[in-house]
C-alpha cells in the first residue's frame, strides 16, 4: 500500500507537472499572439501616422507654392510700377528738356533779331575757337 501511494503520488506529481507544462506553453502561446498582435497593430499605427505626415507635407508643399505664386506676382506688379515710374519720369525729363532748348532757342533768335551784328561776330568768334580746338586733335 505504501508503494501503491507512492505510485500514485508519483503519477499525481507527473500529472501536476503535465498540467503546470500545458498551461505555461498556453499562456506562452497567449503571449506571443499578444505580442504578433501588438506589432500588427504598431504597425498599423506606424502607417497610418505615415500617411497623415506624407498628406501634411503634400499639404505644406502646396501652401508654400501658393506663398511663393503670391510673392512672384506681387514682385511683378511692384516692378511693373517701378517701370511705369521710370518711364513717367524720364518722359518727364525729356519734355523739360525739349522746353528748356526751345526757350533757348527763342531767346537766341529774338537776340540775332535785336543785335544781328553782336550775334554774327559772336557766331564767327565760336567757330573760329571750335575750329582751333578742333584742328589740334
Amino acid at each position: 500500500m505504501a508503494r501503491t501511494s507512492i505510485q500514485n503520488a508519483d503519477n499525481d506529481a507527473q500529472s501536476d507537472i503535465s498540467d503546470k507544462a500545458a498551461q505555461a506553453k498556453k499562456n506562452a502561446a497567449r503571449t506571443a499572439q499578444d505580442v504578433e498582435e501588438l506589432a500588427d497593430l504598431t504597425y498599423d499605427e506606424l502607417r497610418e501616422q505615415l500617411e497623415l505626415v506624407k498628406a501634411d507635407l503634400a499639404e505644406l508643399t502646396a501652401a508654400m507654392k501658393r506663398a511663393g505664386q503670391q510673392t512672384a506676382r506681387q514682385a511683378a506688379r511692384s516692378a511693373r510700377r517701378t517701370g511705369r515710374r521710370a518711364m513717367d519720369t524720364a518722359s518727364d525729363g525729356y519734355d523739360y528738356a525739349t522746353d528748356q532748348v526751345e526757350d533757348a532757342l527763342g531767346t537766341a533768335e529774338d537776340f540775332a533779331k535785336d543785335r544781328p551784328a553782336l550775334a554774327l561776330g559772336l557766331a564767327a568768334g565760336a567757330g573760329f575757337l571750335l575750329a582751333m580746338v578742333m584742328s589740334r586733335r
